[in-house]
């Protein structure tokens, strides 16, 4: 199916210093960037950045205004388009049908730049167009009109289709865009086991955690520019996507698949006019403060979290949305002096809720400095002997914490009640 083996060490597809657009309006400036052969590259960025006039640019489609751009060492400019549809197949966004071809007929035209002016589909043409009928699971709707298939299933042809002309670069426009979950995995596992092959893949994903997933570097395109492509933990951390995508996001490692997981976690235009309101405290750890932490945050306040270990999910999602906490390494204990930090910070806060997590050796610091500030405090949830590993002395504070007149509430919007009354004397 694919056509002649390359050299990973080799450029298959370069962006030298290429400013792209259509007339006088320039999308791209500067674009300087390599796509090697074997590996896939994935663009990002907002809607109308310029991802899928960079694709264009190289077949044509868009004008080159200055700079260049070459596949394997030769300048598109010198190309006839038979050259270029042998050497750069390509799976627009969106497929239309426009004539009642059948499927099999649909992806026999990517065999013609193959094809002498009055040469007919022969043998060999007939086992590519099978094999890559079977690769994108189209082979039974070979005899189908393309005018009266879905969009998904149009949109695997048109992978077919360029997988026929057996290119050596394949260039891709948000190729899962109308496929289900299903399908949208098996285009994207056969598009990287073809760049694994020895493709030269360079695709624009709308699904940030799909590119961080299939493509080995990541470059971002964004007012104008681009990026210089970077492995997919380097080119996707949260200040980067609260920067060009204007939210805030848990960036971690997905431990089932290895790669990049991200979490949105609100809009930067959520807390437009967000009325500012007292600060909060939290005690919270293993994901027990996330989602009240979301909500805090969208009611105006200022948080503090005490001390986060790093690799704990409350630290991530304090980091992702700008709240206040002391770090620690991972597994690290809260020394002294940090606890007294947290006691000092928790002082100048309104009140502060304890969430409902387990206390060992590692988070009981935050708790009695919690209990020692003097601030009001609010429990949410049980907190009973399961959670208590500090031999007893959890469950102590908790209790005399009550005794002194501390709430305890079941759910988190009884927790942002009992804030609001401490806060904002019952206004929330």
């Amino acid at each position: 199916m694919s056509g002649p083996a390359s050299d990973r060490n080799t450029v298959a597809l370069r962006f030298d210093r290429a400013s792209v657009g259509y007339g006088d309006r320039l999308v791209v400036r500067d674009a300087n960037f390599d796509v090697a052969a074997g590996e896939f590259v994935g663009l990002v960025g907002p809607n109308g950045a310029g991802k899928s006039t960079l694709l264009r640019a190289v077949t044509g489609g868009a004008g080159l205004s200055s700079g260049a751009i070459a596949c394997e060492g030769v300048p598109i400019a010198e190309m006839s388009e038979r050259e270029r549809a042998r050497r750069v197949g390509v799976v627009p966004q969106s497929q239309m049908a426009l004539f009642s071809f059948t499927a099999r007929s649909f992806v026999e035209m990517g065999r013609h730049p193959h094809l002498g002016r009055l040469e007919s589909l022969g043998a060999a043409d007939d086992a590519v167009v099978h094999d890559v009928m079977v690769r994108t699971d189209t082979a039974h709707l070979a005899a189908e009109r393309v005018d009266e298939l879905s969009g998904g299933d149009l949109q695997r042809l048109a992978l077919a289709q360029a997988l026929a002309q057996q290119p050596r670069i394949l260039l891709l426009d948000e190729p899962t865009s109308h496929l289900d979950l299903n399908h949208a995995l098996q285009v994207l596992d056969l598009v990287r086991s073809l760049a694994d092959e020895g493709m030269a893949v360079l695709g624009v994903f709308h699904d940030l955690g799909l590119a961080a997933r299939y493509a080995d570097r990541i470059a971002v395109v964004a007012d104008g520019g681009v990026t210089a492509p970077k492995p997919p933990a380097d080119a996707l951390d949260a200040a980067t996507i609260a920067d060009v995508f204007g939210v805030r996001a848990v960036v971690r490692n997905d431990p089932v698949t290895g790669t990049l997981a991200i979490t949105p976690v609100l809009r930067g235009a959520d807390l437009e006019g967000a009325v500012a309101r007292p600060p909060i405290g939290l005690v919270c750890g293993s994901g027990s403060g996330a989602s009240l932490m979301r909500r805090l945050l969208l009611a105006g306040h200022a948080l503090y979290a005490g001390a986060l270990n790093r690799g704990d999910v409350d630290h991530a999602v304090a980091e992702a949305i700008g709240a206040s906490f002391e770090e620690l390494p991972p597994f690290g204990e809260i020394d002294a002096a940090t606890e007294q930090r947290v006691r000092d910070s928790f002082g100048a806060m309104s009140c502060i809720v304890v969430c409902d997590t387990p206390f060992g050796r590692s988070n009981l610091p935050n708790l009695r400095a919690a209990v020692a500030s003097g601030r009001p405090l609010v429990f949410l949830g049980e907190m009973g002997e399961q959670r208590d590993f500090a031999h007893g002395e959890a469950l102590a504070l908790v209790s005399g914490a009550l005794g002194a007149g501390a709430a305890r509430v079941s759910t988190e919007a009884e927790a942002l009640d009992a804030i609001a009354a401490h806060a904002d004397g019952g206004d929330r």
